[in-house]
């Protein structure tokens, strides 16, 4: 049946159709629809597990289709974010909020792995605990759409940021057993590159969009975008603070010095090419996570949920989550924790991250079964602190908008 080219075009059909019902259901809902793409897959597995002996290989698919999405998700994020100078705050608090979590999240998880199992060291529990400790831009950033603007755009860009570090970071754990000055020395190098690469690479591709005649451009970009990320990651540079860069300059051209290269661009003809770029970055993003989440439920085996220790494991991970995040929030931040304090959901940067985890890392202690347990449990929290109206301490930076005013 499944060998058939013509019902594997049906049941894709079908399943792009479905995941457009599930984004409809989860505007009226604030049901993350990713959720319903992973119970989806779980539901096919079971149905296809009747006819065959399991699923086919998936992790290699995976990988690419989540390095695809996350590339989308973060320009899709990206480019519904505004720059001025009055938010230049809300900025720094925003990536510090996503640094120190994230550095303090991966420290007190890894030291829980390591008084479990003494034998490993804690570098190695360091290395499997920074995949849980990164919030999914994947699932924040479709979920905060109705939010009020300044809630709406710190989420967004903690959660871009805390993407970026995590994979940062990650790969300088894994890579280096000891931090010295070198290390510290090449991570600034590797930002400045990195955004000097951005910064030129942006304006070519506004040239690009601006001068080329041809119908067929967009997908063209996107190949180009997404093959030089794969470089940079191969070459351990933070490449994805390349699509952060570039979605803003796209998205804030007004905020751009009037110099004689912006003088030269014809305003209404890049004004329309952005605005088909952003739709076609809209469309690719939705059909890649349709994709990614309905292909890792289907690989996932519910039976490894059934086990005392993933569930006690992912308990102790969860409340190390959000009690750091909590305290980060109110006694740091003073900002209002509704609902901040609930969207810190785990999900595509992590699976990512997860199979990134070199071998001799790869000790068995964070899981499969253990990954679908955290990012089902953050995000139904995230779910429930939807569903709250904000309340408790008084929202600093309404408080010093006002003052400021």
């Amino acid at each position: 049946m499944f060998s058939d080219p013509y019902i594997i075009v049906i049941l894709t059909c079908l399943l792009v159709i479905i995941s457009y019902v599930y984004n409809a259901i989860s505007v009226r809902t604030r049901i993350p629809s990713v959720l319903m793409l992973l119970a989806t897959g779980i539901i096919a597995r079971t149905i296809m597990d009747r006819w065959t002996d399991g699923p086919p290989g998936t992790q290699t698919l995976l990988e690419m289709l989540g390095i695809v999405g996350l590339i989308l998700i973060v320009l899709e994020g990206v480019m519904e974010l505004k720059l001025r100078r009055d938010k230049a705050g809300m900025i720094t608090r925003s990536f510090f909020s996503a640094l120190i979590i994230l550095i303090v999240s991966s420290a007190l998880i890894a030291l829980g792995i390591h008084m479990i199992f003494p034998q490993l060291t804690y570098h190695t529990c360091l290395v499997n605990a920074i995949p849980v400790a990164v919030i999914s831009s994947a699932i924040a950033i479709p979920s905060v759409g109705h939010f009020r603007e300044h809630k709406k755009e710190f989420i967004i860009y903690e959660s871009i940021f805390s993407d970026i570090l995590g994979i940062l970071i990650f790969n300088l754990i894994s890579d280096n057993e000891t931090i010295s000055s070198f290390t510290v020395s090449w991570l600034l190098a590797d930002f400045l590159m990195v955004t000097a690469v951005s910064i030129v690479l942006s304006l070519l591709i506004l040239l690009f969009i601006d001068r080329t005649t041809t119908q067929v451009k967009f997908f063209l970009l996107m190949a180009v975008m997404v093959m030089i990320y794969a470089i940079g990651k191969m070459l351990h540079l933070s490449s994805l603070l390349m699509i952060l860069i570039f979605g803003l300059i796209l998205n804030n051209l007004d905020f751009m010095p009037g110099n004689r290269f912006f003088r030269s661009l014809n305003a209404e003809r890049l004004k329309s090419g952005i605005q088909n770029f952003k739709l076609i970055t809209y469309e690719s993003a939705f059909l890649i996570r349709t994709f990614f989440f309905f292909i890792f439920g289907f690989s996932l085996n519910l039976s490894s949920l059934l086990n005392f220790r993933i569930i006690s494991s992912g308990m102790v991970i969860l409340v190390l989550i959000y009690g750091i995040r909590y305290l980060y929030l109110k006694y740091f931040l003073r900002r209002n924790l509704f609902p901040e304090l609930y969207v810190a959901p785990r999900g595509l940067i992590t699976i990512l991250l997860f199979y990134s985890i070199p071998e001799e890392y790869s000790i068995g202690v964070i899981s499969e079964g253990l990954l679908f347990f955290v990012i089902i449990v953050t995000s139904i929290v995230m779910i429930a602190g939807l569903t709250r109206k904000d309340r408790e301490l008084p929202d600093m930076e309404l408080y010093l908008g006002r003052k400021r005013l």
